[in-house]
């Protein structure tokens, strides 16, 4: 073979070698300390979610899978926990699971308890009227609190106070209005909506009693709430203070907490930063 061919040879070799070595480049190699810390979390969220939270959501989930390396999984639209859901639960080795929706959280708080090889961060997306018992060292329950709405409407009660108003109070047994709105010898004018029979003598208290306000501190129906108009007193429902998280900013605690190993067992409440409140006027 000609010298001239052996030399062609061999530059396409050299060619050939070096276009393999360069692909090879394009491939990035995972780190392995990486790899070991990758973490994988699933994201479970209540049915009717609002598409702003939905987008708010996955936004998130992609920047944590493209700049964190965080795997994911997203359930939406879970009413309750199924049998199936249940056993993938136990079966899927996640790291953390994140539950969005008041009702929600209170579905799967037994199975949270059971499958203590997970964190579970619940998360409360509305006001909190109750205060569930948590126990299980692998739940971190996320609520508004239950002094929320006694320092959101203190001002508001206390001016009615100092200018001689009178209250009449409708609530739930287990959503006690605060002491100091309501003292125990004012008993009488606080009526319990979840009592049998109840509307009836709370129409004879108001006729009774004559109250400036009529005041709503836990959530009625609507059939319920245009009934009280016809007694021709003022209403005010504070239980239609809704509170609104912002996401972003929760989720990005979240996330400081997986990556920085820190865990808050128990009943938590929202950082200032992590939502706003909304009253009526």
């Amino acid at each position: 073979m000609s010298t001239w061919r052996w030399a062609s040879w061999i530059t396409v070799i050299i060619s050939m070698l070096l276009v393999v070595s360069g692909c090879g480049k394009n491939i990035p190699e995972i780190d392995p300390a990486l790899a070991q810390s990758k973490l994988s979390v699933l994201v479970m969220t209540k049915p009717n979610l609002q598409e702003t939270t939905k987008s708010a959501i996955q936004k998130t989930l992609l920047a944590w899978r493209n700049t964190q390396h965080i795997a994911f999984e997203w359930m939406p639209d879970v009413a309750s926990i199924s049998e199936d859901q249940t056993n993938k639960l136990k079966s899927v080795t996640y790291d953390y699971i994140i539950v969005v929706g008041n009702e929600l959280n209170r579905q799967v708080l037994p199975v949270a308890s059971a499958t203590a090889d997970k964190k579970w961060f619940l998360l409360d997306d509305a006001i909190s009227y109750d205060t569930p018992a948590v126990s299980a060292p692998n739940i971190s329950w996320r609520q508004s609190g239950p002094a929320l709405m006694e320092n959101q409407w203190a001002e508001w009660v206390k001016q009615q106070q100092v200018i001689g108003k009178t209250i009449e109070w409708v609530t739930v047994s287990t959503n006690p209005i605060p002491s100091l709105w309501a003292p125990s010898e004012e008993a009488e004018r606080i009526s319990l909506s979840d009592a049998e029979g109840w509307y009836s003598q709370f129409q004879n208290q108001v006729k009774q009693h004559g109250p400036s306000w009529i005041v709503v501190y836990s959530p009625l129906e609507n059939s319920t709430l245009q009934r009280m108009k016809n007694l021709q007193v003022p209403i005010m429902n504070m239980a239609s203070t809704t509170t609104e998280l912002k996401w972003d900013a929760v989720f990005a605690g979240l996330l400081n907490q997986m990556q920085n190993k820190q865990w808050n067992a128990g009943l938590n409440g929202y950082d200032p930063q992590e939502f706003q409140v909304n009253k009526p006027q």
